[in-house]
C-alpha cells in the first residue's frame, strides 16, 4: 500500500517511478499497481518502482495498465446502416479507422460542456511569431554534451541499447511544481503557467487520433494548464495515425496499443541518457527541483528551463484582455548540448522512434541506411501527433537541434531488449517546416485557447479530444473533479448510460 506523508510546508513529495518494467513476464510486460496514490500533492513530487513507496502524486508509475484508456470494452461494427444507441455485434473494424477508441476520461452528465472546437479549424489560427518575447527566468538541473559517437552508428555498428534502472525520470504536473506555483504569484504580467508536455499536446491536436485529456484551472483570472497524473499525455503511442495502427484485440499482447506505449515511453527515457558524454556535464545555477534532499537514487541528466513567454495581443480586437500582450511562464526540458556550442546555444532535444514488427520486405536494419527519407516518411505519416509533440517541445525549449533515434527490437517477439541503428539530425525549424508546423499557428492556438478561457469564470476545465471524432470539447467541471474517490464513483454511474455507434459512452452533445 502507497501511504501519503505530507511535509511541513505542504507540499508531498514521493519517489520516482523510471519507465522501467517492474518485473519480466512471459507475454510482455508486468503492470505496476494503478490504484490512485491517496493524498494530493502540492510541491514537488516523485514516486519509484523499488518498493513501491509513492508519497505524493508528483509522477505517477509510468508503467501502468491505462496508457491509452482503462477499460477494456467490446468493438462494434462501424458501418452506415447502423445508427442510433443500439450496440452493433461484433465485426471487423474498417481499415484505417484507430484500433483503440476509448475515451481517456468518462464524462459525466453533470459536467456542463463550454465549446466544441473542430480541430480543422486550427490550422487557420494564427499570430505573428516574430512579436513573441523569450525570457529565461531559472535553469535547474544538468546538462551534459552530446556524444558524437552516435551520430556514425549505422545498421552494420549497430549499438545495443543501454537500460538506466537506477536512475529516477521525472513527469511533474504543473500543478506539483514548486518553482511554476511561486512564479506565477512573484512574476509581473504573467496569465497562464504550463509545461512544455501539456502545451505540445494542444498545439499538435489536429495530428491525434486517440482520445487525451488536459485540465485547465482558472483562479483570480490567472490559468493553470494541466495534465491528470497518470494520464495519456505522461506516454507515447505508436502507430497511432497509421492506416493500419496496432490492434487492441489482444490487449496482453505485447504488440497492443498499451504495451507499445510503456515500451516506446522506455525507449525515450533510455535513450536521452545512452547518448550523453558523461566526461563534460555542466552544472545549472539550481538544482533538479524534484530531487530530495539526502536521497541517493542516481537523477536522470537533463536540464529544466524556466522561460517567460510573452504572446502579444492583436490591436484590431474588441476585448480588451485580447488586445493586449499575455504572459505565460513554461518549464521546458533540454536533454544536453553540443560539445562546440556556448550559452544557450547547441541545446539538443534527444528523441527516439522504435520498430516492433519489421516486414520481410521493409525493415529499418535493411532501408535505414539506403532509404532514409522513405524511412522518416512513413514515420512522418505513421506518427503524426508524436513528431507534432516533439516539435512543439523543442521549439518552446528553445532547443535548436533535434536527435531522433531508429530504435528496433533485438528479437520481434522481446520488447525488453533493443538495438540502435541510426540517429539523425535535424535543425528544429527545418523540422518544423517539413512537418507543416509553423510558429505563428503553434502560439495562435496557444493564445486563442487563452483568450477563450479567460471569459468564462473562475473554474476548473476539462480540454477532451474525442477518440471517434476529430473534435476536442471544453467541459466545466466541479472543482473537485478528479479527486481521490472519483474513480469509485466512475465505475457506479457507467452503468446504463447511452452509447454511441462505436460502443463508447457518448459524451454530452452541445446544445444547437
Amino acid at each position: 500500500e502507497r501511504n501519503a506523508k505530507g511535509k511541513a510546508k505542504g507540499g508531498a513529495k514521493g519517489k520516482a517511478q523510471p519507465l522501467q518494467p517492474a518485473a519480466k513476464d512471459e507475454e510482455g510486460f508486468s503492470l505496476v499497481d494503478n490504484r490512485p496514490v491517496p493524498g494530493k500533492a502540492s510541491g514537488r513530487g516523485r514516486g519509484n518502482t523499488k518498493g513501491n513507496k509513492g508519497r505524493g502524486k508528483g509522477l505517477q508509475a509510468n508503467y501502468q495498465e491505462g496508457i491509452l484508456g482503462q477499460k477494456q470494452k467490446p468493438f462494434f461494427q462501424t458501418s452506415p446502416q447502423q445508427k442510433g444507441k443500439g450496440k452493433g455485434k461484433g465485426g471487423q473494424q474498417r481499415r484505417g479507422l484507430p484500433s483503440f477508441k476509448e475515451w481517456s476520461v468518462q464524462t459525466k452528465t453533470e459536467w456542463d460542456m463550454k465549446r466544441e472546437i473542430m480541430l480543422s479549424s486550427l490550422a487557420k489560427l494564427q499570430l505573428d511569431a516574430r512579436e513573441v518575447k523569450y525570457s529565461d527566468l531559472m535553469w535547474c538541473g544538468k546538462l551534459h554534451h552530446y556524444d558524437r559517437m552516435f551520430d556514425r552508428i549505422t545498421a552494420k555498428t549497430e549499438r545495443p541499447m543501454r537500460r538506466f534502472e537506477e536512475l529516477e525520470f521525472f513527469n511533474v504536473s504543473t500543478s506539483d511544481d514548486p518553482h511554476l506555483a511561486d512564479m506565477l504569484q512573484s512574476e509581473d504580467n504573467i496569465t497562464m503557467i504550463a509545461t512544455d508536455h501539456v502545451l505540445a499536446c494542444l498545439v499538435a491536436a489536429a495530428r491525434s487520433v486517440y482520445s487525451w485529456d488536459l485540465v485547465v484551472t482558472k483562479i483570480q483570472g490567472k490559468l493553470i494548464f494541466d495534465k491528470r497524473n497518470g494520464s495519456h499525455v505522461d506516454f507515447l503511442s505508436v502507430n497511432e495515425t497509421a492506416q493500419e495502427p496496432p490492434n487492441n484485440d489482444d490487449k496482453d499482447s505485447i504488440n497492443s496499443p498499451v504495451k507499445l506505449s510503456q515500451e516506446a515511453s522506455c525507449i525515450n527515457q533510455n535513450f536521452s541518457q545512452m547518448v550523453l558524454d558523461m566526461n563534460h556535464c555542466k552544472e545549472m545555477e539550481h538544482p533538479n527541483p524534484f530531487e530530495e534532499e539526502g536521497d541517493d537514487t542516481m537523477v536522470a541528466s537533463g536540464a529544466y528551463r524556466y522561460r517567460k513567454i510573452m504572446l502579444p495581443g492583436n490591436p484590431k480586437a474588441e476585448n480588451e484582455f485580447e488586445r493586449q500582450a499575455v504572459g505565460m511562464i513554461v518549464r521546458t526540458e533540454v536533454n544536453c548540448q553540443m560539445p562546440d556550442a556556448r550559452g544557450d546555444k547547441g541545446l539538443v532535444s534527444v528523441k527516439a522512434l522504435n520498430e516492433y514488427d519489421p516486414k520481410l520486405n521493409y525493415s529499418w536494419k535493411n532501408c535505414l541506411e539506403t532509404q532514409r527519407g522513405a524511412v522518416l516518411a512513413t514515420e512522418l505519416k505513421n506518427n503524426a501527433f508524436k513528431l507534432g509533440r516533439w516539435t512543439a517541445q523543442a521549439i518552446l525549449a528553445g532547443c535548436d537541434t533535434m536527435k531522433i533515434g531508429y530504435v528496433s527490437r533485438q528479437q520481434p517477439k522481446d520488447p525488453w531488449n533493443h538495438t540502435v541503428l541510426g540517429v539523425q539530425t535535424h535543425l528544429t525549424d527545418g523540422f518544423a517546416e517539413q512537418i507543416g508546423l509553423t510558429r505563428n499557428n503553434m502560439f495562435g492556438i496557444m493564445r486563442t485557447i487563452i483568450d477563450l478561457v479567460m471569459q468564462w469564470d473562475d473554474g476548473k476545465y476539462l480540454i477532451l479530444k474525442d477518440p471517434t471524432k476529430s473534435v476536442l470539447r471544453i467541459y466545466e467541471l466541479p472543482w473537485d473533479a478528479f479527486g481521490e474517490d472519483e474513480s469509485g464513483e466512475e465505475e457506479e454511474e457507467e452503468e446504463d448510460q447511452e452509447l454511441d455507434e462505436d460502443g463508447n459512452v457518448a459524451p454530452v452533445q452541445p446544445e444547437r
